[in-house]
């Protein structure tokens, strides 16, 4: 039997490096462009130096962290490399969620962890779509507002959690109102270069899978993530 996200989580998935005083190249162009220069005084004066109190899925505290040094490593950072790949891979798993009443997915290959919904730090400078930012375990990452980055139409509801992902040495966290399920499927379920059938954020998506009669948009990280460096 397929295990729960939950299970997966709690089972299968490690936690994200610590952060020891270091930052990535793409953490210093975040931070330097929201908080300026002397970023590292802005930090510290926000708070955002030490590690936020945090509640996974499993719905335990998150542990303390342990510092250690920022590492860019291929199997995590290239997230195009992944991307490209996933329309070769016989089998896929993607975590579901919704958004403004939209069905949506992410690789779990690129995710960290989710989280319950926390208090952030507000960036003055940062457009509508960056929420703040926070301390997870000793990396500072972006909060992104899917409905808004997206251009999405509808309802939004709560944002009650928080995907975590991981993308070209940064974290970055994605507000979402429901985590609805870990789908296990079939590569011949998804339909890849779909811009021209998906309209709104069509530089956002993947492709579509296919569950019954339901069309579940799957997300592009990195075109994500370059839309909030670029922002």
């Amino acid at each position: 039997m397929s295990p729960s996200l939950e299970q997966y989580f709690e089972q299968s998935v490690l936690l994200p490096e610590q952060g020891g005083g270091t930052f990535s190249e793409a953490e210093r162009a975040f931070l330097s462009r929201y908080m300026g220069d002397d970023f590292e005084a802005a930090l510290a004066r926000s708070g955002l130096s030490r590690p936020a109190a945090v509640v996974t899925v499993t719905g335990e505290p998150a542990p303390d962290p342990v510092p250690a040094p920022a590492r860019e490593s291929a199997d995590v950072e290239d997230a195009a490399a992944l991307e490209a790949a996933l329309a070769e891979a016989r089998e896929l798993k993607l975590v579901g969620f919704t958004v403004a009443g939209q069905e949506l997915a992410v690789p779990i290959a690129q995710v960290q962890e989710v989280l319950r919904a926390m208090p952030l730090t507000r960036l003055p400078a940062a457009p509508a779509h960056i929420v703040g930012v926070t301390n997870l375990r000793g990396r500072v990452a972006p909060m992104v507002d899917l409905a808004r980055i997206m251009d999405l139409c509808g309802n939004c509801a709560e944002q009650r959690f928080v995907i975590v992902c991981r993308c070209r040495g940064m974290l970055v966290g994605l507000l979402v109102e429901a985590i609805s399920t870990m789908h296990q499927a079939s590569g011949d379920d998804v339909e890849w270069g779909v811009e021209a059938r998906v309209g709104v954020a069509s530089d956002m998506v993947l492709g579509l899978l296919k569950v019954g009669e339901r069309l579940v948009k799957i997300l592009s990280v990195d075109s994500l993530f370059q839309k909030v460096l670029k922002s």
